[in-house]
């Protein structure tokens, strides 16, 4: 079973559904854990009839993520869709842990996503190894893509990583391409949105734990 831990998943699949039509997308996210929001981008596009590949970028193995920007007694914890503190049996906080069981969970339930690769990496190893380009593998051809068309932002949760991945991706996206950040309320977004509008990104909407912006195309929409 795929599973996600955010209410806004409604809004991730308006966001990408309200794409610019074009023949093919690159699609990525950054911390994939259980697999429902890279689940909710394919099926997405999917149901629309859109080309597309994604990619998911989670190291696993029980690394441990600073999930807010550090603060004098914040300690990371799971909440649920109604934002309800979990607590364990012992009645300490429910921390947050990304076993490779959960990566082998979700990709049983991903049989049917055959335009789909998951890199086990880190924000920064990905960085460095695929700074000039993803092979992508379709239609009997091998090619390298350096221009994406949508990323979602749910990896580490402090400002310093988030902005360091949204510049990454800024310097190489399409026209039209929408960034989606989760968990706004942990980290610095307006600082991230400041940074962004220096490469033509502008916030087209909001939720409760995400916000979307969107890179300019040059013309204005009639």
């Amino acid at each position: 079973m795929i599973k996600g831990d955010s209410g806004d998943y409604n809004l991730l699949a308006k966001w990408v559904g309200e794409m610019n039509p074009k023949d093919f997308y690159l699609t990525l996210e950054v911390g994939v854990r259980e697999g429902y929001g890279s689940h909710v981008i394919m099926e997405t596009l999917k149901k629309l009839n859109r080309d597309h590949f994604h990619i998911g970028i989670d190291p696993y193995g029980d690394i441990t993520y600073t999930h807010v920007d550090p603060q004098e007694g914040m300690v990371p914890r799971w909440t649920d869709f109604d934002g309800n503190i979990l607590y364990n049996e012992d009645g300490s906080f429910k921390t947050p842990t990304y076993p490779n069981s959960m990566k082998q969970t979700f990709l049983s339930a991903f049989k049917h996503h055959e335009n789909f690769m998951l890199y086990q990496l880190d924000d920064y190893e990905f960085f460095n190894s695929f700074g000039h380009g993803v092979p992508v593998y379709r239609k009997g051809q091998k090619v390298f893509m350096n221009k994406y068309d949508f990323v979602h932002f749910d990896g580490p949760h402090t400002t310093k990583a988030v902005l360091s991945e949204a510049l990454f991706f800024a310097v190489r996206s399409n026209p039209g391409a929408r960034f989606v950040f989760d968990d706004v309320d942990t980290y610095n977004m307006k600082l991230i949105q400041e940074a962004l509008s220096y490469y033509d990104f502008y916030l087209i909407g909001s939720g409760e734990k995400k916000k979307c912006l969107e890179k300019s195309t040059g013309y204005k929409k009639q």
